[in-house]
């Protein structure tokens, strides 16, 4: 299985452990190709807001030195992790900056069928509140990539640092470490013959008739015709 990870932070704290734990416990059930993502280290950038991906094409971006290494690792994944500690009630900015950069291949845009049979998951802990709101912000993004299966793991650890994580929250972080585990390998093990979610097809019959009269976009129109979504072939 191969496995991308966007950890939202370079610190190795509470949600970088229960990442690598999950992660172990994958390998125990998989054999496993991990290639992982540290911000800000991997993409250092604030989106600018110039809309050059929007209109003329993501390679135009300028920050695509660093963007285009990791839409390509997350292309080649069976697996997704997108990984934050809660910052203010949400995601790390770092990650927030990468994810606005992503907004290229929203399924409102130019929807990459690379990202279709994926399998998704968000990861965010927290010593108190904002895990809804947090987690809410990766499974947007997983949800309008259009990945096909998600998941999302919420740890309150009421504890500043891994050490000082009881040992009673420690052992049901485990338990639910092994559950995901076991969950994600068999979504993807199973992935190419499950159904595509609910959510994907109303987007594209609406975005379909909505590119049909987009005229001021023709990079986003260009691309539903090239993969022929506008004349009626089926993206999934």
């Amino acid at each position: 299985m191969k496995i991308t990870v966007i950890n939202g932070t370079m610190r190795h704290g509470s949600t970088w452990h229960c990442k690598d734990l999950l992660l172990e416990k994958i390998s125990q059930l998989e054999e496993t190709q991990v290639r992982e993502f540290y911000l800000p280290k991997d993409m250092s950038n604030f989106c600018s807001g110039c809309f050059s991906c929007f209109l003329k094409g993501e390679d135009t971006c300028p920050h695509a030195d660093q963007i285009q290494p990791i839409v390509a690792a997350l292309e080649e994944a069976d697996l997704v992790i997108l990984t934050s500690s809660v910052y203010g009630l949400d995601v790390s900015g770092q990650l927030k900056a990468l994810l606005d950069h992503l907004c290229f291949m929203w399924l409102s845009h130019r929807p990459n069928p690379k990202m279709f049979n994926k399998v998704g998951i968000s990861f965010a802990t927290t010593a108190g509140a904002g895990l809804s709101h947090t987690t809410k912000t990766m499974q947007n993004s997983l949800k309008f990539w259009g990945v096909k299966k998600r998941f999302a793991s919420k740890q309150a650890v009421a504890a500043m640092k891994w050490s000082d994580i009881s040992d009673k929250k420690r052992g049901q972080i485990e338990k639910d470490m092994a559950q995901l585990a076991k969950k994600a390998t068999v979504a993807v093990a199973n992935n190419e013959h499950s159904a595509g979610p609910l959510f994907r097809k109303i987007m594209f019959v609406m975005m379909k008739n909505m590119m049909k009269k987009n005229d001021w976009n023709l990079t986003d129109r260009n691309h539903w015709e090239a993969h022929g979504w506008l004349n009626g072939t089926k993206p999934f």
